[in-house]
């Protein structure tokens, strides 16, 4: 049997790849900014160490943080992990082994009590000796686009570690509600238990555990806003099931909710990661197809198609529409 301790630092928070990946594409991180900070990776090997040797002079010009460090085998230790992690920049590979490091540190941080205003601090210190150093040596046609890949990439770390810092402060502060639970039970009183999952519990639709109905128009909202100010495509599919209510009738609603946790479960497993799928409500379900044409959103549809087959699904069929 699996314990806590088995998972990786991203299932204990509750992320997933389809959660990074929107994480990027809200940030509009594109595969060309992946393609810019590779080409630049040759330039920043020259001056990795000597970037790494001067943050750490800065670092420990202050004495709040050079108290934190402490001693000299805890500052090798952390110019290794600072090196390894300004050379992971330049990859473009920003997938769920980058992901758990980067929450790694922000455990690292808190235990060592380096709290988020220091960070921070240190994180921009970062981010002005990797644009000082590394920018004047690429071509002037790369320089701007590099720039803000980068930045991009500093915006999303900066979000992973602080959902690491807050995931601590909650661990503690639910040790601390376990004791306050152990004394109110002694005393005969109930506590209401504290739920870290409330938001998501309020835009995820119980039974099929799409996004549902508020969550939509939320999303939706924001990727409009997005392809206007960026001239992106958008798509959006709508989709409803065809004799539904005919089933409900004669076999009974725990049959109709069978066949709707279906339908969840194979648009999640047939839909792109960056796609939001949505329980609009009742028998209908809308897909919000971020930076796709019609063309493109052929393979995911013809997928969805396939593994929908109505003698699966009590002679339920469904009929759908696409617009972008």
């Amino acid at each position: 049997m699996s314990t806590f301790a088995d998972l990786s630092l991203m299932e204990q928070m509750g992320l997933t790849t389809r959660d990074v990946a929107r994480r990027l594409h809200m940030l509009n991180f594109t595969d060309e900014d992946a393609t810019a900070l590779r080409l630049a990776s040759d330039h920043f090997q020259q001056y990795g160490k000597a970037l790494v040797d001067e943050f750490y002079v800065e670092q420990l010009s202050d004495p709040e943080i050079s108290i934190i460090i402490g001693d000299s085998d805890t500052l090798k230790r952390l110019r290794s992990a600072m090196l390894s992690y300004v050379h992971s920049l330049f990859r473009g590979t920003y997938d769920e082994d980058y992901v758990n490091q980067r929450l790694r540190i922000g455990k690292v941080h808190k235990r060592m009590g380096v709290t988020p205003k220091f960070y921070v601090s240190s994180l921009n210190c970062l981010q002005h000796l990797v644009e000082k150093s590394v920018f004047p040596a690429l071509e002037s046609e790369h320089r701007t686009a590099t720039l803000e890949a980068i930045r991009k990439i500093f915006l999303f770390d900066t979000q992973l570690v602080f959902e690491s810092y807050m995931d601590g402060y909650l661990s503690d502060m639910e040790v601390a509600k376990k004791e306050i639970d152990r004394y109110a039970h002694s005393l005969e009183i109930k506590v209401e238990t504290l739920s870290r999952q409330l938001h998501e519990t309020s835009i995820k639709d119980s039974l099929t555990g799409l996004y549902n109905h508020r969550a939509f128009y939320e999303y939706l909202d924001r990727e409009i806003k997005v392809a206007m100010r960026h001239g992106l495509p958008l798509c959006l599919l709508y989709m409803d099931l065809n004799n539904f209510k005919t089933l409900n009738d004669t076999e009974g609603h725990n049959a109709g909710d069978k066949v709707l946790e279906n339908v969840g479960s194979i648009l999640t497993t047939v839909m792109r990661e960056v796609d939001i799928c949505c329980r609009f409500g009742g028998d209908e379900f809308c897909v919000i197809m971020p930076r796709t044409t019609m063309e493109q959103a052929a393979t995911p549809l013809k997928r969805l198609m396939e593994a929908f087959a109505p003698a699966d699904h009590s002679n339920v069929s469904f009929s759908m529409g696409l617009a972008q």
